[in-house]
């Protein structure tokens, strides 16, 4: 006859064993939740950015300036403009008066197209990041809950397996 003897000191081990998992998926949980609701904040941010720029386009200015004091698109743009006329004017054979230097300003801004441009992909990367925070997030606190469900399909696996 088989018989079983309790082992105190194994029990009392169990116990702290327990007691440290259920603080680690405690601690797991909190994290996803913090993280999920961090993404969650993101995701708004960015939506509330995407609708402020759609009501209010002039904002986009300051990038534009920053994206042309960065790259000089429209210098470049504006010297190739400048190249072509030059060009045209002493293709006739009449002489060239220089004219006075006059500060122009660009009709075509690329800067600010590229800035548009920029700010769209800037806002779907960060919107991308902060749905995968969510879902991280998302699957961190719900943790026990999958791996009970994976387990009760084991289970059950197992039990349907076993020859009659």
């Amino acid at each position: 006859m088989v018989q079983y003897s309790f082992d105190e000191d194994r029990d009392r081990d169990m116990g702290w064993l327990e007691r440290g998992a259920q603080a680690t998926r405690g601690v797991v949980r909190l994290a996803g939740f913090v993280l999920m609701a961090v993404g969650l904040f993101i995701a708004l941010s960015v939506i509330a950015e995407a609708w402020s720029l759609y009501h209010e386009p002039q904002r986009i200015e300051p990038f534009a300036a920053a994206v042309e004091t960065g790259s000089h698109l429209d210098r470049v743009v504006g010297s190739v403009h400048n190249e072509e006329k030059k060009d045209t004017e002493t293709a006739d054979g009449a002489a060239v008066v220089p004219k006075p230097a006059a500060p122009e300003t660009p009709s075509f801004r690329l800067s600010y197209f590229a800035a548009w441009l920029l700010a769209i992909l800037l806002l779907m990367l960060i919107g991308r990041l902060a749905i995968a925070a969510i879902r991280t997030g998302g699957e961190l606190v719900l943790y026990d809950l999958r791996m009970k469900q994976f387990a009760k399909a084991i289970v059950h696996e197992l039990g349907r397996g076993t020859p009659r």
